[in-house]
């Protein structure tokens, strides 16, 4: 895939979310707190983001985040 493809979903301790492409989540774990900026930047979250094999999953602060299969 190329950077900023893919599907995600994001398991909070409130709900869970789904998002499509790397910076969409990456921004949303930043904005609300999961991640640390200063430790791990939004270009390094798109990075990891991008990298993920579909079911794979990472857990950025509280947050889980799992990639799933691209939609048709």
């Amino acid at each position: 895939m190329t950077d900023g493809a893919g599907a995600f979903s994001i398991v909070t301790p409130e709900r869970e979310l789904e998002f499509i492409g790397t910076g969409a989540t990456a921004s949303f774990l930043l904005d609300n707190g999961f991640a640390n900026a200063d430790r791990e930047p939004h270009w390094h979250l798109r990075w990891c983001l991008d990298r993920m094999e579909v079911g794979e999953a990472m857990d950025v602060g509280s947050a889980r985040v799992v990639r799933e299969a691209p939609y048709d």
